[in-house]
């Protein structure tokens, strides 16, 4: 009867075609498998026809096989005894007498509709308010975009007889919603967060049928951002100010006048002795090669597969032990400095010229507290997680309007500038002490690319590396390709498969701990956290930038999808700690399985969190650097130091 009364009109008006789940058909009719119902009351099965089989199946009491879901056609006229009568004639599993009850047909429509949306079918009114919210959401973008527009326009024109030029300071956030077309295949990878992640070991993005779904999965997680900003109020779309152009003749005027050097003369310089083991004279094959942390011949090769190399199987015995293997008993100590970020004090103000004084002055602080450590204190190495200098020259959109209104080549010779700058400051470590130099967003963008990746590994050496000390296995990564690898997929790929080859390399040689360095923060709270639980905001400096300028805490960490890759490895070979910066202030956090994430502060400019005192679990605010004493296996405690006490430096 059930079937008769979903396929009827009712008081003239069409009952629209119905669904009905396998359990709820089977609870309500012996599971009959019949799909629909004729003009002369004949039930039809979905399938090919099996009707004496189904009497005989129902006689013998087995169960009769359905489709997990029938279709109704709506039918084309109302129903009459006769068609009832002819019905139950041809049905033997229904008797009794067949009448026509609208109450009845009223509680089953009610019902259908209630099976309809346990089966996971979105009503009409659901979809009728995701489309307002669609559309809602593509006009608030538009209206955005238009803003900016307007005031990019007006900037343009808007200039003054002094020179000044008028920039609009955050249009950058228009172009924050588009993804090149090269990003797709690798965009349906990152969708996949499952434990049973794989990618290609050859290299090459494989294109699916997922891909455009992957694609706006990127683009609504940017999107999202943006809307943080917008609802926030973290920025005014129509603002426009005015700043004047750095003047960087002086920059360019020594540069042009610098002779060329010899070969006798370079070799005799102080500098390049200074850098003859520092910067890309170490950071190279993909290790750390330093005189005072001997690497083994293995390490070049990790566990690739069926190769071991002739220098691996027949070690040179005489060339005594290195540091795979514990050496020091008593354990040993290293440093941990970020964001030294030589250029971004003056990010927001208006300036004559380029300066980074209050930078140098707080990296040399660090450097001569380092060199004055001795005997058990004295570092093996000192690791810089990120940010070295500010400029990049693709930040043509950043914050600081100077930055707006400089050309390309401009920027260029601003960030050449401070590279050296850093170079002079840091070289001057001792020179038993290692120097680990790691990219930030600000040296190779927040979108890198291969050029300007292979910009700054000109200057600095491997963007990712690994190495042993005493006995423990210090990974380096640049992972300013996990929170945006779609500007050089491949070479996001190449290091993610290097990742897994060094970890299992490691745990295969039992180091006694595995620490892992980066820029970028895997996470705040824990490694499952999205943009949208992290609801808090960093505020500036006073004077810095606009006023009230301010930074969702969201977006200092590795976005989900990513941070899932690394996680699963993380935990699968055991990795003893994670450590970063780019936060610009302190935190304290650890994963479900007790790997800690640990970020230190900055060398320069200092952000306060509205959940700073959470995060820092107690530890001081303000510039500084991290010391780390590593002691027995997976053993080790760490210390933030600061290095801002004079009210000179309190931001």
């Amino acid at each position: 009867i059930d079937f008769l009364l979903a396929a009827t009109t009712f008081n003239n008006h069409t009952v629209p075609k119905m669904m009905l789940s396998k359990s709820k058909l089977s609870a309500r009719s012996g599971a009959l498998p019949l799909g629909s119902i004729t003009e002369d009351g004949l039930f039809t099965d979905d399938a090919d026809d099996h009707d004496d089989n189904h009497h005989d199946d129902s006689q013998h009491g087995d169960e009769v096989k359905v489709n997990d879901t029938y279709e109704f056609d709506q039918a084309s006229c109302e129903i009459t005894t006769d068609r009832l009568t002819r019905a139950c004639q041809r049905c033997p599993t229904i008797s009794g007498s067949c009448q026509l009850n609208k109450e009845e047909l009223a509680a089953l429509l009610q019902e259908q509709n209630h099976v309809v949306n346990e089966d996971g079918h979105l009503c009409r009114e659901e979809l009728k308010l995701k489309a307002r919210s669609a559309e809602k959401e593509r006009r608030d973008i538009l209206n955005l975009r238009a803003e900016m527009i307007k005031a990019m326009a007006r900037s343009r024109f808007d200039r003054r007889e002094d020179g000044v030029l008028g920039v609009q300071p955050t249009g950058y956030v228009a172009n924050s919603l588009r993804i090149p077309a090269s990003a797709l295949p690798l965009a349906s990878a990152l969708k996949n967060d499952s434990d049973d992640y794989t990618y290609d070991s050859g290299g090459e993005a494989k294109e699916s049928d997922s891909d455009v779904d992957a694609h706006d999965a990127l683009y609504n997680r940017q999107k999202n951002r943006v809307h943080i900003l917008v609802k926030n109020k973290c920025f005014d779309p129509t603002y426009v100010d005015y700043v004047r152009k750095p003047d960087v003749v002086k920059i360019a005027q020594e540069q042009a006048q610098r002779s060329a050097y010899t070969l006798r003369q370079v070799v005799l310089s102080r500098r390049f002795h200074l850098y003859k083991y520092r910067f890309a004279n170490a950071q190279f094959r993909r290790t750390l090669l330093y005189p005072t942390l001997p690497q083994p011949a293995d390490i070049f090769h990790g566990s690739v597969p069926g190769y071991v190399c002739e220098e691996c199987t027949n070690p040179d015995e005489s060339s005594g032990s290195s540091e795979k293997q514990r050496t020091r008993p008593n354990g040993h100590r290293f440093i941990l400095a970020a964001d030294t970020q030589f250029g971004i004090m003056m990010d927001g103000y208006a300036m004559d010229n380029p300066s980074w004084g209050k930078e140098i002055e707080l990296s040399r602080r660090a450097v001569a507290k380092i060199n004055a450590m001795e005997g058990n204190e004295r570092p093996l190495f000192v690791c810089v997680c990120g940010d070295l200098v500010d400029t990049e020259s693709s930040f043509s959109r950043a914050l600081a309007s100077w930055k707006k209104v400089m050309s390309g080549w401009e920027r260029n010779l601003v960030f050449e500038q401070q590279v050296k700058d850093f170079k002079r400051i840091w070289s001057a470590l001792d020179p038993d002490i290692a120097l680990v130099c790691l990219c930030g967003n600000h040296d190779v963008g927040n979108r890198p690319t291969r050029e300007s990746i292979t910009h700054w590994t000109s200057s600095f050496g491997d963007d990712f590396f690994a190495f042993w000390a005493n006995g423990s296995f210090n990974i380096s990564l640049n992972n300013c390709l996990f929170s945006d690898p779609s500007g050089a997929p491949d070479l996001f790929r190449e290091q993610l498969i290097w990742l897994e080859e060094k970890l299992a390399y490691a745990k295969a040689n039992d180091a006694t701990h595995i620490f892992v360095y980066g820029h970028f923060p895997w996470f705040l709270k824990h490694e499952n956290e999205t943009d949208e639980e992290i609801t808090t905001f960093s505020s500036a400096p006073e004077g810095w930038g606009p006023a009230g300028t301010r930074f969702p805490d969201g977006y200092f960490t590795i976005p989900k999808e990513e941070r899932q890759m690394a996680m699963i490895l993380f935990k699968r070979y055991g990795v003893t700690a994670c450590f970063s910066g780019h936060f610009h202030q302190n935190v304290i956090a650890q994963t479900s399985w007790g790997m800690p994430m640990i970020v230190t502060g900055p060398l320069s400019m200092t952000l306060r969190s509205e959940m700073s005192d959470e995060l820092s679990k107690g530890e001081p605010f303000g510039c500084g650097m991290r010391i780390v004493d590593v002691g027995a296996e997976g053993q080790f405690e760490h210390t933030f130091v600061p290095l801002d006490e004079d009210e000179e430096f309190k931001f």
